[in-house]
């Protein structure tokens, strides 16, 4: 959006714009815009002027216009498009007399250059041919595969591996979060508190090393900092590598900032496992809490206890191999893009096909290779450097880079989610917000119940309006939107007892008990629910199997609001 200029008469450049072409028009006065139809090559837009005559928003209203038949192919290719194009905004309307679904396309000036006004009209001829060629080449992939809503598809192939891997935080449910990290090299004891526990403007005192074969002390600030977290319980690389202890615990002592009360860190390390790729071992670290004072009230978060649980593995695959397979998948996914084969490349493999950088390349493939294995650390490690080397050409890339970017966001958004790093995770996640993604939205309301944001109930709130305004009361929704009110419903339910709004929840989970895909969620949260009210000495039904409750409940013909 460029900058407002309020000294020039947008009205008097959009006329004069309109002289200097020759372009038809007529103009129709509302309320609150003065509306120019007019022409411009033979193609019809629409100009609307607000009355502080400051800005013009232009559409192209015909950009396209396709059978009712395909109106899911059309919601899914407006929402690709507006997840990668700055300049234009894509929308739809259908067309019941005609049984037609009209496809727009709309941009927006604070100040109207004759020169740079035609470059974009020009732009908007460019953008349609593109739309037609895509959309084309989507109605014969759809035709192959026998559906036309193939966003609904890949959705519920990914919602249903996304539920698998991670299944939604429950009351009464242990909720430590764990990722599994595997690499060859050294893992820095600080590289790892940097991501998970960061410590700024701190200075290191000493730590000491405990084990079943005694203690030492560190004192010096770069052996401690470099202590490699991969070989704490191991001893020898590659085939060699082998257990010879079963713990350490180490106790890292130190002082932030200007307070001269020193702290501690505690990281516990326990061997788990062995197979014949990797030796994995977890690691546990806490912040021991501070002593309450008149600076430090019990509400500070410096006097509540934090831990972060996760897995890391000392590979037995050398660099060279690391190395050799990267460059044969990397060729392979090119190679395939490049030759048109793209139907038999999956989503990883048509974004590694996309980096034209060996080196950001390198880091998406392995990164990537962790975040499907569940190993969230080592991933952050890798797409971090993807985000940030992207990052600053986001205006110059093209709809194919800008996925790549999105798709990076995301994950590294989920990796946090799923170490409770709650802030970082909002950092990367939010960037989608509104971007018509289910698993993106999915994976933001996630966040925010898991860690209590308040903002989750105008933003799920939002989500379902959109539903309504799309869907009437008797309309049958899709497996793929139905899906996604459910578990919003579910989330808000989850966090409205997070604030103790215990009857908005108990209303929303008792629904919910006649719903097969709710049910069983439903009675682990309303046994939670009757727990609570019992410890505050309320009055409950004696009978444990919320089933057996005799209320109406909504059935699940209904819209699920």
């Amino acid at each position: 959006m460029r900058i407002r200029n309020k000294k020039n008469s947008v009205t008097a450049d959009f006329e004069k714009f309109l002289k200097d072409y020759s372009c038809q028009y007529n103009i129709e006065k509302e309320d609150n815009a003065v509306v120019y139809n007019f022409e411009f090559q033979a193609a019809r837009f629409v100009a609307a002027i607000r009355k502080q005559d400051d800005c013009v928003e232009v559409t192209y209203p015909s950009m396209a216009t396709v059978p009712m038949s395909q109106l899911d192919l059309v919601r899914a290719k407006c929402n690709e498009r507006n997840n990668s194009n700055i300049l234009f905004k894509y929308s739809y309307s259908v067309d019941h007399e005609s049984n037609q679904v009209d496809v727009h396309m709309s941009f927006f000036n604070n100040k109207v250059s004759s020169e740079d006004f035609v470059h974009e009209l020009k732009a908007a001829f460019h953008f349609q041919r593109e739309w037609n060629r895509d959309f084309d080449e989507a109605v014969s992939v759809a035709k192959d595969n026998d559906t036309l809503d193939l966003e609904s598809e890949l959705y519920k192939h990914q919602r249903e591996m996304f539920l698998l891997r991670r299944l939604e935080m429950k009351h009464q449910l242990d909720s430590s979060a764990a990722s599994f990290a595997v690499g060859v090299g050294p893992l820095p004891l600080w590289q790892m508190l940097q991501t998970v526990m960061p410590l700024p403007q701190s200075t290191l005192l000493f730590m000491t090393v405990n084990t079943v074969d005694g203690q030492r002390r560190l004192e010096d600030d770069e052996a401690i900092r470099l202590f490699n977290l991969r070989h704490a319980l191991i001893e020898g690389d590659g085939q060699q590598a082998r257990f010879v202890r079963d713990y350490a615990v180490l106790d890292l002592h130190y002082k932030q900032g200007l307070d001269e009360q020193p702290r501690m860190l505690t990281i516990t390390l326990t061997a788990e496992g062995d197979d014949t790729n990797s030796i994995y071992t977890r690691v546990t670290v806490t912040q021991v809490p501070r002593n309450a004072s008149r600076m430090n009230s019990l509400s500070n978060e410096s006097r509540q206890p934090r831990s972060v649980t996760m897995l890391i593995a000392l590979d037995r695959c050398d660099d060279k191999k690391r190395q050799q397979e990267f460059e044969y998948m990397w060729s392979d996914a090119q190679l395939k893009a490049h030759n048109g084969e793209k139907d038999s490349l999956t989503e990883d493999q048509l974004l590694l096909g996309q980096v034209r950088v060996a080196d950001v390349a390198y880091n998406m493939y392995w990164g990537v290779q962790a975040f499907n294995s569940g190993r969230y650390y080592e991933a952050i490690l890798y797409l971090e450097n993807v985000f940030n080397s992207y990052r600053c050409d986001f205006f110059e890339m093209g709809p194919e880079g800008k996925h790549l970017f999105m798709e990076t966001a995301y994950k590294l958004g989920f990796c946090y989610n799923e170490l409770g790093l709650y802030k970082q995770a909002f950092y990367y996640l939010d960037l989608m917000a509104s971007d018509g993604n289910i698993r993106h939205t999915m994976e933001l309301v996630n966040m925010m119940a898991n860690s209590k944001d308040l903002r989750l109930f105008s933003y799920t709130e939002g989500v379902m309006n959109e539903v309504k305004r799309n869907f009437g009361e008797d309309d049958e929704l899709p497996e793929n939107i139905r899906d996604l009110i459910n578990f919003l419903r579910r989330r808000r339910g989850y966090a409205y007892i997070d604030f103790n709004q215990l009857d908005k929840a108990e209303e929303i989970f008792t629904r919910m008990l006649d719903e097969e895909e709710n049910a069983d969620y439903a009675i682990n949260e309303l046994a939670y629910i009757k727990k609570l009210r019992k410890q505050r000495g309320e009055h409950v039904e004696s009978d444990d199997n919320p089933l057996t409750d005799t209320g109406n409940h909504a059935g699940s013909k209904d819209l699920p609001f």
